[in-house]
């Protein structure tokens, strides 16, 4: 105080003031990647070696199955409609540990296969729709890839848009309606080969449709021995390998293989015994409709509900299968010539705590004492075959 100032103030710096005009912060195509990892993380932990439970609840993301430079794959799909994240895990499939295991991989499309997605403004994952294309009123459009990853197509109501993947611009444009071209509303599209597969459905019909990357329709994959498209309605459309796909048939009765480059079909048939139901049961049954009696419905279901949906991959000795229903988290070996299944192999799922990396629970052994092998590409040079802990061969060795 003798030296003086004792009371004296302190001088408040002054406050900018804020810009209520400024305009927020536009959202980038990495904000938004980041916002879609994190809720896929909420989905599945990240880095879990086994399946959480909550895929089996409603709404759940989807398990699909591939194969993946000599690799068999499985990712879990997202096709909620309200969310839309796509691929929120990935898996390669551990055929050496035993019991089988899962290892972690990076979340990314299965290639050739189709996503549906929400659009942002007017694009979808950073691949922006013409001036001039309208934009659905649920903002949902579908999505692919070329196996290559060089370019991507996406369907958007009555056109499929090409882009070049690297540099996200517009290449061109065509409508896949017409006298070839889908009927009903689109509601996936796939890239084999050279062919893009657009399914499509209505309350008549559901199918598959084939068109050249120029625009060129090819048609509807028609059922051998008739002139009507081969229905995925209580099936599946399947991407075999780099050139074959198919339609399997209420619940792989039946199963319409086509082979892209040449147009060429086949039939396989699956040996059914004869079930304990009427006519109009059946035909009640695969309407999803009324009038099943509990005798023909408990056979139905065991015989087919596992397969209604379930997706395939070619093998050089069977279909690796996604199983469904009260078989989810199975991968049936289904021999390729009768649709027979040969045996399963069965993945861990998650501790009832929700798990996370590591947390699996006990799977029970495998059926298998011979799995198969994806089938190798042409270009590659097979190698041996690699063994599995417990002696199985390894379904994976040189797949597409």
């Amino acid at each position: 105080m003798a030296c003086g100032g004792g009371d004296k103030k302190g001088v408040k710096k002054p406050v900018a003031k804020k810009d209520t005009n400024a305009a927020p912060k536009k959202e980038t195509d990495e904000d938004r990647d980041r916002k879609r990892m994190n809720a896929a993380h909420k989905l599945v932990p990240e880095g879990s070696t086994c399946l959480p439970l909550s895929l089996k609840e409603a709404g759940a993301p989807r398990l699909e199955v591939a194969a993946i430079n000599s690799e068999l794959v499985v990712c879990a799909i997202d096709i909620e409609p309200d969310r839309l994240l796509g691929p929120v895990a990935c898996w390669k499939v551990d055929l050496k540990a035993s019991p089988i295991g899962l290892v972690s991989i990076p979340a990314a499309p299965i290639p050739g296969r189709g996503l549906s997605v929400r659009l942002d403004d007017r694009c979808a994952r950073g691949y922006c729709l013409p001036k001039d294309a309208k934009v659905p009123g649920d903002r949902i459009v579908h999505m692919t890839w070329h196996p290559d990853g060089a370019k991507v197509a996406v369907v958007v109501g009555d056109d499929l848009h090409l882009y070049d993947a690297a540099s996200k611009a517009h290449e061109k444009s065509f409508s896949i309606r017409g006298e070839k071209g889908v009927l009903g509303t689109p509601n996936a599209v796939h890239w084999v080969g050279d062919v893009l597969y657009v399914e499509g459905s209505d309350d008549a019909s559901a199918a598959v449709w084939a068109f050249k990357p120029d625009g060129t329709a090819i048609g509807a994959i028609e059922a051998i021995g008739t002139t009507k498209p081969a229905s995925t309605r209580g099936g599946s459309f399947s991407v075999l390998d780099k050139n074959r796909v198919a339609v399997a048939e209420q619940g792989f009765t039946t199963m319409t293989i086509y082979e892209g480059d040449t147009g060429k079909r086949s039939k396989l048939v699956r040996k059914l015994t004869k079930p304990p139901c009427k006519a109009d049961e059946l035909t009640a049954y695969w309407a999803g409709n009324t009038g099943v009696g509990d005798k023909c419905k408990a056979h139905m279901a065991k015989t087919f509900d596992h397969l209604v949906g379930a997706t395939a991959v070619a093998g050089s000795k069977s279909l690796v299968v996604t199983l469904r229903g009260d078989r989810l988290g199975e991968l049936g070996l289904v021999d390729p010539k009768s649709l027979a299944e040969k045996s399963a192999l069965k993945l861990p799922w998650c501790a009832a705590d929700g798990g996370g990396e590591g947390a699996a629970t006990p799977a029970p052994e495998k059926d298998s004492k011979a799995a198969d092998k994806p089938a190798p590409k042409k270009s590659m040079t097979r190698g041996p075959a690699t063994k599995g802990g417990s002696g199985d061969e390894d379904p994976c060795a040189g797949g597409e």
